[in-house]
């Protein structure tokens, strides 16, 4: 017979006793869970008790003075006289009243945006976590009636949108805005309003580099207006030598861009000394022609506006930092971006020489001579205005007019199609390399390309043996470039 285990029925008194056990014990957690929870809670103001307050509030001309200090900065003050304000600290400045109105409205009407706790005993001991035992900002207002309010602002909330801030002589915990902060604790230098040079891409026919002993300079060999003026502007310093279109409109788009960051202090002799510029590291010097440039005005429409010729110079002395350089122009000192001025340092020039020899185009040129060993060519161009069957002159899309070209070579009458065939081979040619450091020429050139535009200008292509392989290439007179032998040839066909 198998073995059966027998189940003892439990009395119901001891069940009784059971469940009431097991009801205290749940109790007992529920209670120390409650405890644990509770038990030295740190103070996280995030739900605030009160509404806006509003600290100050008068008007701007009751702002007697208000001194800043942002975060390890030297302290400044700001004074209103009149129609100006004088600011004192570690650099004296006088700005006027309209460029310190935002910043004299934050000082005149103080809001805190909530109230966490009226009891400083629930902070005081977590003023390093609100970052108010060494605070961020710092800021003294005096008013004309002789009150004041002092205020000293941490570290930003848990969402970010508002500063931890105390007030003297207020047992208060406030938050600040971060749009209040942004407003009374600006960057002083900022103030002073930075009018910014007219420079115009279109206008400027020269730029100036100066760096000590050396001076990088491009001129524009013509007229702002002519329409092939990218292709006219040539190396002038150090040495004479076409410069190339594409590079141009880099270093052209460089220099319209160059602007002004931020105002620190007039240009005075010992202004002057205390930022560097008594050795200066570089002068950028920009020469613009007179024109008309179409500006756009604030109602979208572009409006032609005469500007008179100009030039522009900006002198830079010592660094503020890595990233930020001290500025001269006209009588101030300002802060500039390194990425906009520093673009021009050390700039290497050879980088904007033209790789194509031909820098004369077909349409403007007058003549071409060509000399090689003892035999002369000369091409001599002719061009006459096309008349319509109404005595008017015909022109393209443009309004340009249009012409009819003849050629002669040494006197002949020449195919015109084949010159201008010819012609463009000649100009598509590009150089095989530059030439080593310091190589000198000595070699006599065995050809030379005269090249004489409509307007008198004249370029020469002169070629010299360089190696068994290559020639040198002169361009007016200076050596930069190799080829292949036969590279640039005039060929008719």
């Amino acid at each position: 017979m198998p073995n059966l285990r027998r189940f003892r029925r439990i009395p119901t008194e001891k069940k009784r006793i059971l469940l009431l056990f097991f009801a205290l014990m749940m109790l007992g957690v529920i209670v120390t869970t409650f405890l644990l929870i509770n038990q030295n809670e740190e103070v996280e103001h995030t739900a605030p008790i009160d509404a806006t307050v509003t600290l100050t509030d008068v008007a701007l001309s009751d702002v007697a003075s208000i001194t800043i200090r942002r975060g390890d900065e030297s302290p400044w003050t700001a004074t209103p006289m009149g129609e100006t304000v004088d600011i004192t600290g570690d650099v004296t400045m006088t700005l006027t009243r309209d460029e310190c109105l935002d910043f004299l409205a934050s000082a005149a009407c103080i809001t805190a945006e909530d109230v966490l706790t009226n009891d400083s005993a629930v902070y005081a001991a977590h003023l390093a976590d609100y970052g108010l035992e060494n605070p961020r900002y710092e800021a003294r207002i005096v008013y004309t009636d002789g009150t004041e309010i002092s205020l000293r602002v941490g570290d930003k909330g848990p969402d970010g949108t508002w500063r931890y801030m105390l007030v003297s002589g207020d047992e208060r915990l406030f938050t600040f805005s971060n749009g209040s902060v942004e407003g009374l604790f600006v960057n002083r230098d900022t103030l002073h309003k930075v009018s910014q040079p007219n420079l115009h891409k279109a206008r400027i026919d020269r730029i100036t580099l100066t760096e000590g002993e050396r001076v990088v300079q491009w001129t524009l060999e013509g007229s702002i207006t002519d329409a092939d003026a990218i292709d006219r502007w040539r190396i002038t310093s150090p040495f004479s030598y076409p410069a190339d279109s594409t590079a141009m409109e880099k270093v052209l788009s460089n220099a319209s861009k160059l602007h002004l960051s931020a105002w620190v202090a007039p240009a005075t002799e010992e202004n002057l000394a205390q930022y560097g510029f008594d050795a200066p590291r570089m002068t950028i010097e920009l020469h613009q022609a007179a024109g008309t440039i179409a500006v756009t005005g604030a109602d979208g429409v572009a409006q032609p506006t005469d500007y008179p010729e100009s030039t522009v110079t900006f002198i830079i002395g010592g660094e503020k930092s890595d990233m930020v350089d001290y500025v001269r122009y006209g009588d101030g000192i300002y802060l500039s971006s390194h990425f906009t001025m520093g673009v021009f340092m050390g700039y290497d020039v050879s980088a904007t020489m033209s790789r194509y020899p031909l820098m004369t185009a077909l349409g403007n040129l007058a003549s071409l001579h060509i000399r090689e060993g003892d035999a002369v060519t000369e091409y001599v161009l002719t061009r006459v205005e096309q008349v319509a069957a109404n005595n008017e002159l015909i022109t393209d899309a443009d309004g340009n007019p249009l012409y009819t070209a003849a050629v002669t070579c040494n006197g002949a009458p020449l195919d015109y199609t084949a010159f201008e065939s010819a012609y463009n081979a000649l100009a598509l040619v590009t150089v095989s390399g530059m030439l080593p450091a310091g190589e000198h020429i000595t070699a006599e050139p065995h050809t030379v390309f005269t090249f004489t535009d409509v307007d008198g200008t004249v370029h020469t292509v002169a070629l010299a043996t360089f190696d068994v392989l290559h020639d040198a290439v002169i361009v007016d007179g200076h050596p930069a470039f190799y080829l292949i032998k036969g590279g640039f040839k005039f060929a008719l066909k």
